[in-house]
């Protein structure tokens, strides 16, 4: 009898270790402990640009399609600067939540693209073509992109729900899935990256698409994110954090100008290794 006492107090006190649970002295009852903490993590990331962009203007010929349109998928980009996340949350038993504010920079090397064009491009106006020129646009075979061709500064607040894996009293695993709002800066030495697919085109009428206003906008956008990783907890007021994280970030943006105006819509879709530390608060 008294064995099977031990047996059954054994069970009891694993199952707390690995629950998050904790006996309570002045109660005399098993609960839940709660954590509450502040962190800050940094790293880097990799992933894919798409683009989808289209003319702010109506054909002339048929009013109720665009003057033109194209399409580029999976442009490779990374961080050119580290990325910094700053964490509010907490836990109790299996169930954790967190705000978080963050900063991530991407850019798009140098590289070769295919851009699926269609429609027709306007040549702004030059000394040889005074009231501009309509040229076809087909797909393209290869565009050369160069380094920092685009680059996105993402500011962003949000937060995410977690659940909580008990593995042992110092490790505690962790997988969620969270979502965020902020600002998007995009920056080009070039007027829009739709466009830009028609550079040779307008280069060949005398336009040279350098002289153009170049891209510096700021937008409104959204981002889904999984976090995937492990709190190693070092004693009763420092963590260790290591985390892997996948990033879906959603563009809106305009760009170009005068006859070069166009809409954009775009995913950043990024995969994130970050490490950081955190602190322990009553």
């Amino acid at each position: 009898m008294r064995r099977g006492y031990f047996v059954f107090l054994f069970i009891i006190l694993c199952y707390s270790t690995t629950s998050g649970q904790g006996y309570n002295p002045e109660t005399g009852q098993w609960g839940y402990i709660s954590k509450k903490y502040v962190s800050i993590l940094t790293g880097y990331s990799s992933g894919d640009f798409n683009l989808k962009a289209e003319s702010a203007f109506s054909n002339p010929q048929n009013p109720s399609e665009r003057l033109w349109s194209a399409e580029v998928s999976d442009v490779s980009i990374y961080t050119h600067i580290p990325q910094l996340i700053l964490k509010f949350g907490g836990w109790k038993g299996w169930k954790g939540a967190e705000m978080e504010l963050s900063f991530i920079a991407h850019k798009i090397p140098s590289q070769i693209v295919y851009y699926d064009s269609h429609g027709q491009i306007f040549v702004p106006p030059t000394s040889d073509y005074p009231d501009g020129y309509y040229y076809p646009v087909e797909p393209q075979d290869s565009v050369d992109l160069s380094n920092g061709f685009l680059k996105f500064n993402l500011f962003s607040v949000g937060g995410s729900v977690y659940g909580n894996i008990h593995l042992s009293s110092k490790i505690k695993p962790y997988f969620g899935l969270g979502f965020s709002l902020g600002l998007n800066n995009i920056t080009s030495k070039y007027p829009g990256p739709g466009s830009y697919a028609a550079k040779n085109v307008m280069a060949a009428f005398g336009y040279d698409i350098n002289n153009a206003e170049s891209l510096n906008t700021t937008d409104f956008g959204g981002s889904l994110h999984i976090p995937i990783g492990i709190k190693l907890l070092i004693n009763e007021k420092i963590f260790f954090n290591t985390e892997f994280r996948f990033s879906k970030n959603f563009l809106s943006f305009g760009s170009s100008d005068a006859y070069l105006k166009e809409r954009d819509k775009g995913t950043i879709d990024s995969f994130q290794l970050n490490f950081g530390i955190g602190t322990f608060i009553k």
